[in-house]
């Protein structure tokens, strides 16, 4: 839901107690975006998430077919020159990206800067779609380095060229610092009701998930108060999604002997204590083998009317009768979904402005 916020408020409602900052930040040099500081104890009693129904502030509402986008996360372990050596595992690889808008890719390591394009050259065969991608730098603070990716259908939504970034963490409060991108829908009658929103891929270190979050709590508050365009309009549809290593044992009903509970704020450190936060998955594990929840979309909820309350985990191995063995040559998480409607909120009506309506 696009909506022009002045600077001020933005940081009045979400800068707590100056606990976030911008540096040089430039409409043309995205790339100054610095995040510092601590996040605060926002403490409190953590309940869990509300597993039936959406919050009554915001109705679900059935929009006609083709009039929404799916959005995906998906950590491809290793995904790299090995699995380019399994041409049946690239292939399934496709075939599931496939089922999906845009994909945001975690743990892509590989020396070769072809390996993404050939990728997406292979997906674009086998699905008769027409899909790009955007790649990220190499970062990660070992030798062993991983890039960040998106994968989008080219025919449903579209990237705005100067809003593709890495998010800049100087004290090094990151184990990979996000990155970030400006996406529009197509497809839609009056371009000023396209439903615009960021992305914000990130993969914590398992090691640190929780001191990570209280930084991605950080990174969200900025990139939301993130002045767009000469209008100086910003963004309030943020969606977080990624791996973030949450670790809440969720094994299906009926797995005798093991544990499962429902994902709470506590979870997410300092993301779970934002007003209104909602993740899609809840209840659900997200690993191949089905024991815990570590990935995830997030969005805040009364500003993203545009989700229709659909989403899940998609479980390749089931899906692509694959066996347990085949399914973790794939990659040992599953894929995390959302579905969002192509207009802003739903609205045939709504009139957009300042860069509710990127360019071609």
């Amino acid at each position: 839901m696009q909506r022009l916020i002045s600077s001020a408020l933005m940081v009045a409602i979400f800068g707590g107690g100056g606990w976030m900052f911008l540096k040089g930040l430039h409409l043309e040099d995205i790339q100054q975006i610095l995040v510092s500081g601590k996040a605060p104890d926002f403490g409190g009693t953590p309940q869990p998430y509300p597993t039936q129904g959406l919050p009554t502030a915001t109705p679900a509402w059935n929009p006609p077919p083709g009039a929404t986008i799916k959005i995906a996360s998906f950590n491809i372990q290793v995904f790299g020159d090995a699995k380019a050596g399994k041409p049946y595992v690239i292939d399934t690889i496709c075939q599931i990206i496939s089922n999906f808008d845009i994909v945001a890719i975690q743990e892509i390591r590989t020396q070769d800067d072809l390996f993404i394009p050939k990728f997406v050259q292979r997906l674009n065969q086998l699905s008769g779609r027409q899909y790009d991608s955007r790649v990220g730098p190499r970062i990660g603070n070992t030798t062993s380095t991983e890039q960040y990716a998106y994968i989008f259908d080219t025919a449903r939504v579209e990237v705005h060229p100067n809003y593709v970034y890495t998010v800049r963490d100087p004290d090094n409060m990151l184990h990979r610092e996000p990155m970030v991108a400006f996406f529009a829908t197509r497809g839609v009658a009056n371009p000023a009701d396209r439903f615009t929103f960021m992305l914000v891929n990130t993969h914590t270190d398992p090691e640190l998930a929780k001191e990570e979050m209280d930084a991605l709590a950080q990174v969200y508050s900025v990139v939301r108060r993130q002045p767009l365009g000469s209008a100086m309009s910003t963004e309030d549809d943020i969606i977080l999604l990624g791996d973030f290593n949450t670790k809440v044992p969720s094994a299906p009903p009926g797995s005798y002997g093991r544990s499962s509970r429902p994902l709470t704020p506590a979870d997410l450190a300092g993301l779970g204590q934002i007003p209104d936060i909602y993740p899609v998955i809840q209840n659900e594990p997200t690993n191949v083998v089905k024991s815990y929840l570590h990935d995830n979309i997030l969005f805040h909820r009364p500003s993203t009317a545009e989700f229709t309350g659909r989403g899940g985990v998609y479980d390749i191995q089931s899906i692509h009768g694959l066996t347990l063995d085949q399914a973790q040559q794939v990659s040992d998480h599953l894929p995390v979904w959302g579905e969002f409607s192509v207009t802003e909120a739903g609205l045939s009506n709504r009139v957009a402005t300042g860069v509710g309506a990127v360019p071609r």
